[in-house]
């Protein structure tokens, strides 16, 4: 339960460091559950069992069960550098530095050979270190005031009344009152976590412009009643609320991933700006009252958004390190829009219509792969963190895009000259002219997204396609281009 290097001085006494929320932005607990489900999937069914057992352990047992299955790296961590800051203050002056956690032995221990301490606290299987049962260990360690103790939550105000001198880290204005009034002298470190606008952008709202394809086949079918268009922005919405739920969900799993990444780490959750176990419940949230909603509006729309909430999961939790599968199964998430939009209104779906999409957005898919790998050719690295792919699969990928995306400008030329169109279209010859602009459009894509170095005129590495044409004045123009020629067909 406890590791010694080194001897407190006599004239100062240790600095004792809270770790979750303090040192580090994060909860080792919850990050060990996701480190979990993200190297072996089927321990989902396996973690009710072990929440019940907490039951008759405490969260202790948990802890340590936890702790014994997965190792969490500290490079792979959010460290607070404020605190680390006080730390080697500490150690510069003299004085030995301390960890004292709730988190298990087992996952503190690595933290404290990072910085450098004289030895830990934590939970050890039986006992949960949290609060006044911290404060106890701490006084029967050093004595009554004979230590200086960084905090960062309401629990520790039990260890700070037996502190010599209290800081806090991160502290509401509430939380550093009652601090102040314990210890006149307490100081206060800024924490990781950031206001409303970081929790705002944890849901990643940029996203949601992708839903507005549940609009697509009430457009196609030449829908013109208000009704439709309605339930289908209900479903927008409702989708839109499942995707943010799933993506805190795939951010919670990829977290040592995103945090080696050179733009992934400034995320919210992999920065540490947000506080976890609040962001499982928005997540678990946004994603039931999404279903409920889609479903209470169509239940064809329903199904297909809980085929949409299906795919997700299994892509975040496993598909996502399976080669090509993962780009299959975000092209299949692009139909699914789709058809989704389609059930909300009952408005049938031309196959020509969807076999067009499924190999459209493979493209666009595969195009996002694509800045990936280019982007890890230029870093030297063999393999991208979390993905199954090499960086020499860059021209098979290429290869791959490029075959995806004419295969839909092919459809796209059978379905402009199939019977139904003329049926539907009172000028279907100006459809023809959406086909040298996607080709246009898709062919460039694909350039940018290989282009590398410096240069201005490239995909950004890691962005999604859809979401750069929204800052691409071609894009728009090109965009443009498209509606007038399906407006001249009508």
């Amino acid at each position: 339960m406890q590791r010694e290097r080194a001897c407190r001085t006599a004239d100062e006494p240790p600095l004792v460091v809270d770790v979750d929320g303090s040192l580090i932005g994060g909860d080792l607990l919850i990050e060990g559950i996701a480190r979990l489900l993200s190297v072996s999937p089927l321990s989902l069914f396996a973690l009710p069992f072990w929440l019940a057992a907490t039951m008759v352990r405490g969260r202790a047992g948990l802890k340590r069960r936890i702790a014994e299955a997965v190792r969490l790296p500290p490079d792979t961590l959010a460290w607070n550098p404020a605190v680390l800051e006080e730390v080697a203050a500490a150690q510069a002056a003299g004085r030995s530095v301390w960890l004292a956690s709730a988190s298990d032995a087992r996952a503190v221990s690595p933290l404290a050979e990072t910085v450098g301490a004289a030895g830990c606290l934590a939970s050890d299987g039986r006992t949960n270190l949290a609060g006044e049962a911290k404060a106890a260990a701490l006084a029967a360690r050093f004595g009554e005031r004979g230590f200086d103790y960084i905090g960062n939550e309401r629990r520790d105000l039990a260890v700070w009344k037996r502190a010599r001198r209290a800081i806090g880290v991160g502290l509401g204005a509430g939380l550093a009152r009652k601090v102040r009034a314990l210890d006149g002298e307490a100081r206060f470190l800024p924490g990781l976590g950031g206001g409303p606008r970081e929790w705002l952008r944890a849901l990643r709202p940029h996203q949601w412009v992708k839903n507005v394809l549940v609009f697509v086949p009430l457009a196609a079918a030449h829908e013109t009643g208000a009704g439709p268009y309605l339930v289908a922005a209900g479903v927008f919405v409702a989708l839109s609320a499942v995707a943010s739920g799933t993506y805190l969900l795939n951010d919670l799993l990829d977290l040592p991933h995103d945090r080696g990444h050179p733009s992934k780490r400034h995320r919210p959750m992999a920065a540490g700006k947000v506080p976890l176990l609040p962001m499982i419940g928005i997540g678990a949230a946004l994603a039931a009252g999404g279903l409920a909603l889609a479903f209470w509006l169509s239940a064809g729309a329903g199904l297909w958004v809980l085929a949409y909430l299906a795919v997700t999961c299994a892509y975040s939790l496993s598909l996502k390190r399976k080669i090509f599968i993962d780009v299959t199964a975000l092209a299949m998430l692009y139909a699914v829009r789709v058809l989704a939009g389609a059930a909300s209104a009952s408005v049938p779906l031309s196959p020509w219509l969807l076999a067009f999409f499924l190999f459209l957005f493979l493209a666009l898919a595969i195009v996002k792969r694509q800045g990936e790998l280019r982007a890890l050719r230029g870093s030297g690295r063999s393999a991208p963190g979390g993905r199954a792919y090499l960086a020499e699969d860059f021209p098979v990928m290429a290869a791959l895009g490029a075959a995806s995306g004419f295969a839909s400008v092919v459809i796209l030329t059978l379905y402009i000259q199939s019977p139904e169109t003329g049926e539907r279209y009172g000028r279907p010859e100006f459809l023809w002219l959406i086909c040298p602009l996607l080709l246009y459009w898709l062919g460039r894509m694909a350039l940018l997204a290989g282009r590398g170095g410096e240069d201005s005129k490239r995909l950004p590495d890691n962005d999604d396609p859809l979401l750069f044409s929204l800052r691409d004045r071609t894009s728009w123009l090109t965009g443009l281009a498209v509606l007038a020629a399906f407006a001249a067909a009508l």
